[in-house]
């Protein structure tokens, strides 16, 4: 059930008991699969319990993750160390927390708290891959068919058929005359009504900012070879390896704590181990020895991302052959959790076989 509090809303509620006390707790669910990092949720969640705290002294936040693995309900907590006023703390999905695991003990009452009002579900207006697409256009802009479907994890022809569907609908924007405005493909662009209805399927109450859904980047770069090499990573990485499985992709992502921004992330499972599948585009521009160093600082700052949360690493490199052999003098003794692949940024779906501990040359 969703419940009110002021003007924001909440997933659930609950009074859990604890050493024969009851706590007021606010209850976000996140699933995994709707279109954001992980650590996209930090900025949204500040501003609702700071919101909670002014109003509803002695409430907590309970953070309910739905996913397919670890890494995304472990890089979520590892966002919200500090920072937050009120006692938080991050579960599985269905996994009744201990009063310890609370970032700090939440306030005990001597009975059950009064419950917050409920709010009557509102009937879904658009279908689960059709919202899949809209989570995608809020995070990118814009994007072709291809780039929606690598990012939302679906195949074309049903981003086509959902796109027009949630055009007749005034979701999307009308598609500019293609002869004026030159260009190859069609962009899809949420209109503001598919905007705010997607925001509200994020649980993100209207007049909070969000703009950290956002991908990064340069927006003037969004209809350049490099962006879409980008937002097609995770439908490369689907071709290159086929039996691997690939959950999520981000293009362009800005990660807390680290000083460098990857082209591209994805996350899934390969070879029986739960993985991050960093990519780095080009660098056609730049010398070989600015190549070697700053391909060695791109993969320093992607391990200490990994094993924050204890995942494997992929690091890629999709460029021209002689990009590539002036990067690998920055990939030297690599760990046995960390692979290292190549490939053409102008071949999609080929990269070189897997083997961990190695850098693996391109085919």
């Amino acid at each position: 059930m969703t419940v009110r509090f002021g003007n924001i809303t909440f997933s659930d509620w609950a009074s859990l008991e604890y050493e024969g006390g009851f706590t007021d707790t606010f209850i976000f669910h996140i699933h995994a699969l709707n279109g954001l990092p992980p650590f996209g949720y930090r900025p949204l969640l500040q501003r609702l319990t700071a919101r909670l705290n002014n109003k509803r002294r002695g409430a907590s936040l309970w953070i309910q993750v739905d996913a397919p693995g670890e890494w995304y309900r472990m890089e979520l907590k590892h966002s919200l160390l500090r920072g937050f006023k009120i006692p938080h703390v991050v579960t599985a999905a269905g996994h009744i927390p201990e009063w310890t695991a609370f970032s700090r003990r939440p306030d005990l009452w001597q009975s059950r708290c009064a419950e917050p009002p409920v709010i009557k579900a509102n009937p879904d207006l658009v279908s689960m891959d059709e919202l899949k697409c809209m989570r995608v256009l809020a995070r990118i802009k814009e994007g072709q068919i291809s780039e929606i479907a690598s990012l939302a994890n679906l195949d074309e022809e049903i981003v086509a058929n959902a796109i027009a569907t949630r055009r007749k609908k005034k979701f999307l924007l009308p598609i500019p005359d293609q002869e004026n405005a030159k260009i190859k493909a069609p962009y899809g662009n949420l209109s503001r009504r598919g905007l705010s209805y997607t925001m509200r399927r994020w649980n993100a109450p209207p007049r909070i900012d969000f703009t950290n859904r956002r991908e990064g980047g340069d927006p003037n770069d969004i209809r350049t070879p490099h962006r879409h090499v980008s937002r097609m990573w995770p439908s490369w990485l689907r071709s290159a390896y086929p039996k691997a499985e690939i959950w999520m992709g981000w293009s362009e992502v800005q990660i807390p704590g680290i000083t460098v921004r990857p082209d591209a992330l994805a996350w899934g499972r390969i070879q029986g181990f739960e993985t991050l599948f960093w990519l780095e585009v080009g660098d056609n521009h730049k010398g070989n020895d600015e190549i070697g160093k700053d391909t060695r600082n791109r993969l320093r700052q992607a391990l200490i991302f990994c094993r924050r949360t204890g995942a494997r690493l992929v690091f890629a490199q999709l460029s021209l052959n002689w990009v590539q052999k002036a990067a690998r003098q920055g990939m030297t003794n690599l760990a046995n959790d960390v692979a290292v692949v190549m490939g053409c940024e102008n071949q999609f779906g080929k990269l070189s076989s897997l083997e961990w501990g190695k850098v693996n040359a391109a085919m």
